[in-house]
């Protein structure tokens, strides 16, 4: 299925947007699997932000507050239904099924629009009493930084998210920031380019602050990075620089036991199949 990206318009009338794109998409697939609405027990939503209470608290990069999806979506098809935070959902199916199963201590980060994330600790899911949480990506990594959506300044994601990537790609291109993550990846990733070399030197650099800071406070075995930062496959010159930049971080700090980096298995994935995960 292909995915449904927001126009203007989409964007404009954000909420009645969501409900409608879900519902088709919801029957598109009942119809795609030749199945009856009766047969379906459970749908769950993987969503960008803030959840709580099985509500939207806050969505930032949605513009999106105290938005009861679940209501909404009920008003049209009467089923059981969970929302949980998107890059908690792909981490559940990377510990479930994929990079971190054999694993007990794992920290999964979420690189896309935003980044987001989630840890494990002995197993289990790290979940706070009241909202989602393990928002690392608004951890503070330049305390004089760019504003970040949140409305601090200097988060990890203003400079380690893929969307923040591929602005200062564009930027150092002259050229609008309207290209695909594969098209980026594929073709303009040139480190022979002097301008572009400098631009992913200092997103890995950024991605690294990040990553050993939260190292160093989990002391995780394993990091997987998931979103699309899932597809830089490992012969990619960008994972590279990154695996060696963290190698040298750890290797000033933690020498017994470093953790492996590792890509996300499920890649994109990953999110709608850890949707259906009751927890």
């Amino acid at each position: 299925m292909e995915d449904k990206n927001l126009d203007k318009e989409d964007k404009a009338n954000i909420e009645e947007s969501i409900v409608k794109i879900i519902i088709d998409l919801i029957n598109k697939v009942i119809e795609e699997a030749d199945v009856k609405l009766k047969d379906i027990e459970f749908i769950g939503i993987a969503s960008p932000g803030t959840i709580s209470n099985n509500k939207i608290q806050q969505a930032t990069n949605l513009g999106l507050k105290d938005f009861d999806l679940i209501s909404k979506l009920q008003k049209y098809i009467n089923l059981p239904m969970q929302i949980k935070n998107d890059a908690k959902c792909a981490a559940l199916a990377e510990k479930n099924y994929g990079s971190m199963k054999k694993y007990d201590d794992c920290i999964f980060l979420c690189l896309g629009t935003g980044i987001g994330g989630a840890a494990f600790l002995k197993g289990e899911l790290l979940e706070p009493k009241r909202f989602s949480g393990f928002e690392f990506g608004h951890m503070i990594i330049n305390k004089n930084g760019k504003e970040c959506s949140c409305g601090k300044k200097g988060c990890f994601e203003t400079y380690s998210s893929i969307r923040a990537f591929k602005k200062n790609v564009a930027d150092a291109l002259g050229i609008a920031d309207d290209f695909s993550g594969q098209y980026l990846r594929e073709n303009l990733l040139d480190l022979n380019n002097i301008e572009i070399k400098k631009v992913v030197e200092e997103f890995v650099e950024n991605l690294c602050i990040g990553i050993s800071n939260l190292i160093d406070i989990f002391e995780p075995e394993i990091v997987v990075l998931g979103g699309s930062f899932s597809h830089y496959e490992k012969n990619h010159p960008v994972y590279q620089m990154l695996l060696d930049k963290i190698n040298e971080l750890q290797s000033r700090f933690n020498k017994v036991a470093p953790p492996k980096i590792e890509l996300a298995k499920l890649k994109n994935n990953a999110g709608i199949i850890g949707a259906t995960i009751k927890i």
